[in-house]
C-alpha cells in the first residue's frame, strides 16, 4: 500500500466521521466512497479491500449493513465493558464530531483513554483507532456513558451471546433455473471453495447469478432449496460433511485459564452477529495466521467460544494451554 503513514493513521478516523454524520446510505455506495477516500489519501487498495473494510467495521460496532436491502447504518455509540479485561471499557460504534469533542476534553481532564491505530496489511484500508478506557470501578461507567452521549452496555461480547442463531436453512425457496443454471457453482468442502457444476441433483450448498446478476446462495436439502447466506451455508455443510474448522486455546497467565484465543480457519468466516461477539472480546480485528490460513480473536471467554460453536454446529476443539516460562513468558 502506498501513501503517508499520517494519512493511513487518519483513513479510519476520517472515513468513520463521514459515515456518523451521514448516518445511513448504499452499501454499493459505501464501496464507492471507500475506494474514492482511498484515493485522495494516496492509499492502493486490493482488490476487496472495500468489502472488507466493511465487514471488519460491521464486526467492531461501527457500522451496520445489509447487502440484501444494499443498505448500511451508522451503530449507536455504546461503551462497553470488555471481558475478563481488567478495568478496560471499549467505546464503539458512531464517532460524530460531538462524541470526538466530549472525549478529547475528557481525556485532557480525567479520562484514562488508550488509543490504538489500525496497523493495515499491504493493500488492506486502515481501520478507525481502537478506542479503550480505563475505569477503577465499573459504577462510573453509565455516567461516562451519558457524558459522551453514548450508551452503556456493561458487556456486549457476552450478552450477543445469548443472542446467536442457531445455523438452520432458511425457507423453502425456488431452484436455480432461467440464465442462472449457467453460472451454478457448488461448495466443495474438500476444496474449501465453490466450483462449477452443470446439475443441481444432489444436497449442498449452492450459487449462482439470479436475474438482476446478484448473487444467490441456497442450501438443498432433500431435495429442496432453501435460502441463506453464505457464512450459515458453509457452517451446514461443514456439519453435513463432520468437519471442524474452529479451536480454542486457553490463555497461560495466572486466573486466565477460562479466556483465551478463539481460532477459525479461513475459508469458514463466521456470521456477521458470530463475528461481532468475538471482536468485541477484544476491540479489535481478528489476526490474521501464518499463511493467511487462520483468524484469531483474542481475549475470549470459553464459554462464548463454545456458544459460537455450538450455535455454527461445530465441536469446539481445545488447544492445550502454553506452558509458562521462567520470567512470564510462554513456550
Amino acid at each position: 500500500m502506498t501513501g503517508t503513514t499520517n494519512g493511513a493513521a487518519a483513513f479510519g478516523g476520517t472515513l468513520l466521521r463521514w459515515l456518523s454524520e451521514s448516518r445511513s446510505g448504499k452499501a454499493s455506495a459505501l464501496r464507492d466512497g471507500i475506494r474514492g477516500h482511498a484515493t485522495a489519501w494516496g492509499l492502493e487498495l486490493s482488490q476487496y479491500a472495500d468489502w472488507d473494510w466493511m465487514r471488519k467495521a460491521t464486526a467492531l460496532g461501527f457500522i451496520d449493513v445489509d447487502l440484501r436491502a444494499d443498505r448500511w447504518s451508522a451503530a449507536p455509540p455504546v461503551l462497553t465493558r470488555l471481558p475478563h479485561a481488567d478495568g478496560l471499557a471499549l467505546l464503539t460504534g458512531a464517532r460524530t464530531a460531538r462524541i470526538s469533542a466530549r472525549l478529547k476534553a475528557a481525556a485532557t481532564e480525567w479520562m484514562e483513554l488508550i488509543t490504538v491505530p489500525h496497523r493495515p496489511q499491504p493493500g488492506e484500508a486502515p481501520l478507525p483507532d481502537t478506542l479503550l478506557l480505563q475505569y477503577e470501578d465499573p459504577r462510573t461507567l453509565p455516567d461516562t456513558a451519558e457524558f459522551l452521549g453514548a450508551r452503556y452496555v456493561p458487556c456486549a461480547a457476552l450478552g450477543l451471546m445469548e443472542m446467536l442463531p442457531r445455523a438452520v436453512p432458511g425457507p423453502e425457496s425456488a431452484p436455480p433455473g432461467g440464465s442462472g443454471a449457467a453460472t451454478l457453482e457448488k461448495y466443495d468442502p474438500r476444496l474449501q471453495r465453490f466450483v462449477p457444476v452443470a446439475r443441481d441433483d444432489e444436497d449442498g450448498l449452492y450459487r449462482w447469478r439470479g436475474a438482476d446478476y446478484a448473487r444467490l446462495t441456497r442450501v438443498r436439502r432433500n431435495g429442496v432449496f432453501h435460502t441463506v447466506d453464505r457464512e450459515t451455508g458453509v457452517y451446514l455443510e461443514l456439519a453435513r460433511h463432520r468437519t471442524g474448522v474452529m479451536r480454542w486455546r486457553p490463555e497461560a497467565g495466572a486466573g486466565r485459564a477460562g479466556i483465551g484465543r478463539l481460532f477459525v480457519d479461513r475459508y469458514a468466516p463466521l456470521p456477521a452477529l458470530h463475528e461481532r461477539a468475538a471482536v468485541l472480546c477484544s476491540g479489535f480485528p481478528p489476526i490474521v495466521g501464518k499463511h493467511a490460513q487462520t483468524r484469531a480473536y483474542d481475549n475470549v471467554p470459553r464459554a462464548l467460544a463454545e456458544a459460537l460453536a455450538d450455535s455454527l454446529l461445530q465441536n469446539l476443539e481445545t488447544m492445550a494451554r502454553p506452558v509458562t516460562a521462567v520470567g512470564g513468558r510462554t513456550e
